[in-house]
């Protein structure tokens, strides 16, 4: 199966305690988050990122995404070596409007039809305690690749007392400027700034569909502007 055919921008859950404790996973285990490092897939069924902006001074509309997919390279005893790269479908994108959705898949948005994806690819990322950290990376949107800063919180790792394999949770929030990815329709009626929370869980282990939105995330990056990749590096040297 195609991963273009297979089901990245607020949510108010923190989703990933289960029902009760589980025993500690099997396996090499290292560093304070109490599960083994490797990847960790999506978990889809438990994962969920909204964007939010301002309309017209009047409110804040909330868009979800309803396919995100992609995985976690955890490296737990050196949490800044870990790495998440995910992609999102564009034609899964809902505001509660259909033909909202459709405008928004359309050319005259996102262009689904021509640039299916939505991606992120990690830069770095500073932890900044147990719990928290800063996650710097590249959001690429109808081929155009911009750096991104999310302030993300671990909210837990331990066996999932269900499927009896290691898990880890997180939330995430952090926001750009649609302008910068040639998305300016109705600004400022409508704000260019455009807010983004994520809840996400990631199950320990790969599957077909997790691979390949990690790699179409890593390939979205190959193709930047050298010129915006290279500020983001020099910028996290001299932190």
């Amino acid at each position: 199966m195609k991963y273009s055919n297979a089901p990245l921008p607020v949510i108010f859950a923190l989703l990933l305690t289960a029902c009760g404790q589980g025993e500690p996973p099997q396996g090499p285990v290292e560093g304070g988050l109490g599960v083994p490092s490797g990847i960790y897939a999506v978990d889809k069924s438990h994962t969920y990122v909204v964007f939010s902006y301002l309309h017209q001074d009047l409110s804040y509309p909330l868009l979800r995404v309803t396919n995100v997919d992609g995985e976690l390279q955890l490296d737990n005893g050196s949490m800044e070596n870990s790495k998440v790269s995910i992609a999102i479908a564009v034609d899964s994108i809902r505001t509660n409007l259909d033909y909202f959705d459709n405008e928004l898949a359309s050319r005259k948005f996102f262009h689904a039809e021509k640039y299916p994806h939505i991606t992120f690819a990690t830069h770095s990322y500073k932890p900044l305690s147990d719990s928290l950290g800063e996650l710097t990376g590249f959001v690429t949107i109808r081929d155009v690749t911009r750096p991104v800063v999310l302030s993300v919180t671990i909210n837990g790792a331990m066996e999932h007392p269900m499927l009896k394999k290691p898990v880890i949770g997180f939330s995430a929030t952090g926001s750009l400027h649609r302008s910068d990815f040639d998305l300016d329709r109705f600004i400022p009626a409508v704000a260019d700034k455009v807010e983004i929370r994520i809840e996400a869980e990631f199950l320990h282990g790969s599957n077909d569909e997790s691979a390949a939105a990690a790699k179409l995330a890593t390939e979205a990056i190959t193709n930047a502007d050298p010129a915006i990749l290279k500020m983001v590096a020099t910028s996290g040297a001299e932190r």
